[in-house]
């Protein structure tokens, strides 16, 4: 594939990636205002204009108050203040800038498209830094792009108004950053040294290469969390991973001593930078940090939701499903009867009886509790969605035509790719934190969107290994781990 035909096809796949997500935002917006208006399905309505999630109308709100000065909080009645991560509301704050006081809906549905098509470029991205820039490496990260271009649940959620595109964007480039210096440490050696041989133990640690890197993933750390608090603990989680990761490798390969001097040496590199990031990570979330300190007298690093979500998916009357109509019911016993000293911020007193609450359930309720673990992975990863309001049977053959290919030939991609320990590690850490968030809290298509460009990755290196076996061409990546092979310099 010549310079200029690679930049001719992406060209195409970004150029189609922008018109399917404006022409999905069109029809989504007509939708939803013909739905609200006829109230045929239930919605989210405020004074300026429909929303189809409820998420939406406390993201809005929220952006107008960045946009003139107000104080940071929703809900007139309940006056949440430390709900919601101020980073998609600071996103939509121009609109306001812009337009006034009530801004049309649909440029905000734009501004989630122009994301969205920025994503599919990222993919490609993530793709060329894993799979290096041959020929065949070209192929795949354009053919993965193609598959996240034309994926129907990305592009609607795109245009609905709602944090994961810009979180996919901060996710996916703090991805690319973690291969570089997961590279650069020798989390993963390369076979032509071995475990801490000369070429890790040479690798200078407090160099500019190590500072930069980590100074740029601690950026998309920080960033990531401002969109979306739940990825707080994506870093430890991903280095815990690894851990047993590389114990299970050894171990079926019974080289027991290999994995040691990889503890001593790869792995304490790699919790230092861990360290470095997180230290750099909550200098980024200070502002807002200090403002909660302000408000509550507590250090609150993220948001006060863990116990409404926790309740949410562990509860007597749990599905799997979102549905946050106990909160008021809280509110209310809490206002009657405080569970703490008055003195304490009453969303922190809110969010601990909330919490405690789904504590006490599950431990009366152990059986239930893992039966609603099954669930909610089932709807994590179903073919089509549970939600009422995509039964349509049209809009679920759509959804599961689209989906399914991509999943069993990623999977069948993630079983080729295994015993090339780095591809396999980073392509499926996000889907494994993803999964073992929404087990525990609600679940449902929306939450795998932002992770399942990790199995159209996979996918197309199926399909381009696939193709080169077919046409006697050796294969993109070689999968025998005591084979040579050379690694992309961290700042590829």
């Amino acid at each position: 594939m010549t310079e200029s035909f690679s930049r001719l096809v992406w060209v195409f796949i970004l150029t189609l990636a922008l018109a399917v997500r404006v022409g999905v935002g069109v029809y989504w917006n007509s939708f939803v205002e013909k739905n609200s208006a006829s109230s045929a399905t239930p919605q989210t309505v405020n004074q300026d204009g429909p929303f189809f999630y409820g998420d939406s109308d406390s993201y809005w709100k929220l952006a107008r108050t960045i946009a003139f000065g107000h104080p940071y909080e929703f809900d007139e009645v309940r006056r949440w203040q430390i709900f919601r991560m101020p980073g998609y509301p600071a996103l939509l704050a121009p609109l306001f800038w812009f337009y006034g006081e009530n801004p049309p809906i649909f440029p905000a549905r734009l501004e989630g498209a122009l994301f969205g098509t920025i994503n599919v470029a990222l993919v490609g991205w993530l793709a060329l830094t894993l799979f290096g820039r041959t020929d065949q490496g070209r192929f795949v990260a354009a053919l993965a792009a193609f598959f996240v271009a034309l994926d129907p649940t990305e592009a609607l959620q795109s245009v609905s108004i709602l944090s994961e595109e810009p979180f996919m964007t901060f996710s996916l480039l703090l991805n690319v950053e973690f291969v570089k210096i997961g590279r650069y440490l020798g989390v993963f050696p390369s076979a032509d040294a071995e475990f801490g041989g000369e070429k890790t133990a040479s690798v200078p640690l407090l160099s500019k290469t190590f500072f930069i890197c980590s100074v740029k993933l601690a950026v998309f750390n920080a960033a990531a969390i401002y969109m979306r608090p739940s990825w707080f603990y994506f870093l430890p989680f991903a280095v815990a991973v690894l851990l047993l990761f590389r114990l299970l490798l050894d171990l079926t390969r019974r080289r027991i001593g290999h994995f040691i001097l990889w503890t001593r040496r790869s792995l304490s590199r790699l919790l230092l930078c861990v360290i470095l990031v997180h230290l750099l990570t909550f200098t980024l979330l200070l502002p807002w940090t200090l403002r909660n300190y302000r408000l509550s007298g507590r250090l609150i690093a993220t948001t006060l939701q863990m116990g409404a979500s926790l309740y949410d998916g562990l509860n007597p009357e749990a599905t799997g499903a979102s549905d946050m109509s106990f909160v008021d019911r809280f509110r209310q016993e809490e206002l009657v009867s405080p569970s703490d000293s008055e003195d304490v911020h009453f969303e922190i007193r809110l969010d601990k009886r909330m919490k405690t609450a789904a504590l006490n359930w599950v431990k009366s309720n152990p059986i239930k509790a893992l039966y609603l673990a099954v669930v909610k992975f089932y709807r994590l990863w179903a073919p089509t969605p549970r939600e009422q309001s995509f039964s349509s049977p049209l809009l679920k053959w759509i959804l599961m035509v689209s989906y399914l290919p991509i999943l069993i030939l990623g999977l069948m991609g993630l079983m080729s790719v295994v015993k090339h320990d780095e591809t396999a590690f980073f392509l499926i850490v996000p889907p494994l934190y993803v999964t073992s968030l929404h087990v525990v809290f609600v679940s449902s298509i929306r939450y795998r969107v932002p992770v399942m460009c990790c199995f159209s990755i996979l996918a197309a290196f199926w399909l381009a290994t696939s193709i080169a076996k077919m046409r006697n061409r050796r294969p993109l990546v070689q999968l025998n781990p005591d084979k040579k092979r050379t690694l992309p310099s961290p700042n590829a």
